[in-house]
């Protein structure tokens, strides 16, 4: 297996062995609750991960986001601002933000079907290839960019694992 199957692998079975496990049986109110007034929900947590791999992913393959191409953005009443993440996002943005399970899920696995496509059409060579991220700032290798995908979205699945036990108790993972 190479890098970029790795990376497809560690994804999926974050996705399926985790976050699709912490979702089930949430009502879309469940997405917004927050823990604590400034810690970020389920759905916002999920969201920004997904926003992540998807600019990140349309730059590797030069091609538009998921939530442009998509309509994605209008289904979340948010505007088709590539840029917009939910990066610096301020406490009142997130608690603001109300997905619902089916959108939230609906993109997550059209980000997700997008990205694997892709990591299946890098060579070894794609990996080493330094490419900069969009609005300028310093480059990096794609090798490197599929790391912080994979970095982003094992500590923000631990996080969203996290609040629905907190949400639901221990009991909720079943084994």
């Amino acid at each position: 297996m190479d890098a970029s199957g790795v990376v497809a692998t560690a994804l999926t079975i974050d996705m399926d062995g985790f976050i699709k496990r912490a979702l089930d049986g949430l009502s879309d109110a469940d997405l917004a609750r927050q823990p604590a007034e400034q810690c970020n929900s389920i759905g916002w947590t999920l969201w920004h991960a997904t926003r992540v791999e998807d600019g990140i992913m349309a730059n590797i393959s030069s091609q538009t986001q998921v939530w442009v191409e998509g309509g994605w953005h209008q289904k979340f009443g948010m505007a088709a601002n590539p840029a917009q993440n939910g990066i610096g996002d301020s406490l009142e943005q997130v608690a603001a933000f109300k997905p619902t399970v089916a959108n939230l899920q609906g993109y997550a696995e059209a980000v997700r079907e997008k990205t694997l496509a892709c990591l299946n059409a890098l060579t070894p060579a794609d990996l080493d290839r330094d490419l900069a991220p969009p609005g300028g700032g310093d480059s990096r290798k794609v090798g490197a960019w599929l790391s912080v995908i994979l970095l982003d979205h094992l500590h923000h699945s631990g996080q969203v694992c996290y609040i629905r036990g907190y949400l639901a108790g221990q009991k909720w993972f079943p084994r």
